[in-house]
């Protein structure tokens, strides 16, 4: 009798720790960046995964930015990954030099690996590729964009 409520003990706690574990990784949901006033309506909606979620104060993240767009990324292209806190503060802003990439081909561009600096309960995070013009006009020379809420 003993042995029988020994194995049953031994059985929940095998089960609570199973249950514990989560099994799915939780994904970032990221969605087009146009407003309400059709700001960045040009920029499509690109891919965008960090290697690190949620992002984390002080930690180090790596964006991979991919996709298909109808514009070229020129030679002069950026990615820019920028995070706002709640009352539209910038906390952080990351830029590199894309890749060029005819219209229509796929992109995959990675990041340098990034320190984070403190970051609030609540921030807005957007990722852009940009073409940049002279003078520079973020609404037309957005022409990938991907953003994110966390928090809210």
């Amino acid at each position: 009798m003993n042995q029988k409520f020994i194995f049953l003990f031994i059985l929940l706690i095998s089960l609570s720790a199973t249950n514990a574990i989560p099994f799915e990784k939780r994904a970032t949901h990221f969605q087009d960046c146009i407003d309400e006033n059709g700001n960045f309506r040009n920029a499509e909606l690109i891919n965008v995964s960090m290697s690190i979620y949620p992002l984390v104060s002080n930690q180090n993240v790596i964006f991979d930015v991919s996709g298909t767009l109808k514009n070229d990324i020129k030679d002069n292209g950026l990615v820019i990954a920028q995070l706002v806190d709640a009352d539209g503060n910038n906390i952080c802003r990351f830029s590199i030099n894309a890749t060029a990439t005819k219209t229509g081909q796929n992109f995959d561009i990675k990041t340098p690996q990034h320190t984070l600096p403190d970051i609030p309960d609540k921030y807005n995070l957007t990722v852009f590729i940009m073409n940049p013009s002279n003078p520079p006009n973020d609404n037309e020379d957005a022409i990938g964009c991907a953003k994110t809420s966390v928090g809210f």
